[in-house]
């Protein structure tokens, strides 16, 4: 009898998912960082004792490791924000999740009709202006108008896009966006809530400008910043909105913030761009705005709060018709729940005690809904 395949690329990532190295895998399972090399880049295969093994630290079945993933995600599919400064094990497990968030939503796609992709191409684009430009496109794209966004996350995921946040890892590489056919967004969800408005715009702006373009420069950051900016706060707006005079009018810049759901210093940004204010009232409004600190601002807290819904309305449909089991999607991803919950920020909605089926009702296949 023939011993069952073993995909040494999917010990690899399932073993980055977790955070382990190497060595500390090994010392886990009892054998040494050379041998689990040779499995993750060779053809040589674990015993059945050591696939147990590994299977249990890493929170995958021993089946996860007998069918290839697939579509592994590169690191130079991923926009990050600021790759020279991002440790390059921290770049590694971020692709690794990342990878396997796509599986996630793949076998999603087999029980739900998510939505579809429809993403605008503004790119390439060489300017500042055209990144203005391609902001004051997406709005009409979207039908959007030119008032403000009640929520970027609904406008990105509605378009086909999906939002997650991965745990701590995300606070390690801050927000990046990766172009695949369904485009992969992910948040660091400790910001403060215009902070994270503004990193969602700036990833929409990758993904509509510099597809198939290396982003992580000056130049890529500073145009997202662009689209951003104009995005989430149109130059007409602004133009109507604030009268310029001899000094900054911080309470009209408290009323923006609030209205536009954006930071006072994107809104000082946003001045200076148009004009509005002088080069000397930009460099003191900056000065005062950093004497308050740099993490959080006055009002933050009447900033709606962008909360991705997607993976986790999906979660919840699949609880609410098949109960605790979800209808196999585990079973099918070969992934514990644990992590699953990680790579969705869905651990609440995943967790065991609320899904009890209250029927004696057998459910439908997973085909049918």
């Amino acid at each position: 009898m023939n011993a069952p395949d073993f995909f040494g690329d999917n010990l690899r990532i399932a073993r980055l998912t977790s955070g382990l190295s190497l060595q500390e895998l090994g010392e886990r399972v009892g054998t040494t960082r050379q041998y689990l090399s040779q499995l993750e880049t060779t053809d040589k295969k674990p015993s059945p004792d050591l696939l147990e093994a590994l299977s249990y630290e890493l929170g995958v079945t021993t089946q996860f490791f007998g069918k290839p993933v697939g579509n592994t995600v590169k690191d130079e599919e991923c926009h990050f924000r600021k790759l020279s400064s991002v440790p390059m094990y921290s770049v590694r497990e971020c692709t690794a999740r990342i990878t396997l968030v796509h599986k996630v939503v793949e076998v999603l796609s087999q029980y739900l009709d998510l939505p579809s992709v429809n993403f605008p191409d503004f790119g390439p684009i060489e300017s500042g202006r055209d990144a203005a430009m391609a902001a004051k496109k997406c709005r009409q794209y979207w039908g959007l108008g030119n008032g403000p966004i009640e929520s970027v996350a609904r406008v990105i995921e509605y378009s086909g896009g999906v939002i997650t946040s991965l745990g701590d890892i995300s606070e390690k590489v801050d927000a990046l966006s990766v172009h695949r056919e369904r485009p992969v967004i992910i948040i660091n969800s400790t910001k403060s809530a215009p902070r994270l408005r503004f990193d969602l715009a700036h990833e929409l702006g990758h993904m509509v400008m510099h597809k198939g373009v290396e982003s992580g420069c000056k130049d890529t950051e500073s145009q997202a910043d662009q689209f951003a900016s104009y995005f989430l706060l149109p130059q007409e707006a602004l133009l109507a909105s604030y009268r310029p005079g001899n000094r900054v009018n911080w309470q009209c810049i408290k009323q923006l913030k609030v209205r536009w759901g954006v930071s006072m210093r994107a809104v000082v940004f946003r001045l200076r761009q148009a004009n509005l204010i002088t080069p000397s009232q930009y460099r003191t409004a900056n000065i005062t705005l950093s004497k308050k600190g740099s993490r959080s601002e006055e009002l933050d807290d009447s900033v709606v709060r962008e909360k991705p819904e997607l993976l986790r309305n999906a979660f919840q449909l699949l609880g609410e018709t098949f109960g605790s089991n979800f209808g196999g999607v585990f079973e099918r991803l070969g992934i514990s729940r644990d992590i699953v919950g990680v790579l969705t920020d869905s651990q609440d909605v995943l967790a065991d005690d609320q899904w009890q089926l209250t029927s004696n009702v057998l459910p439908f296949p997973p085909t049918a809904i």
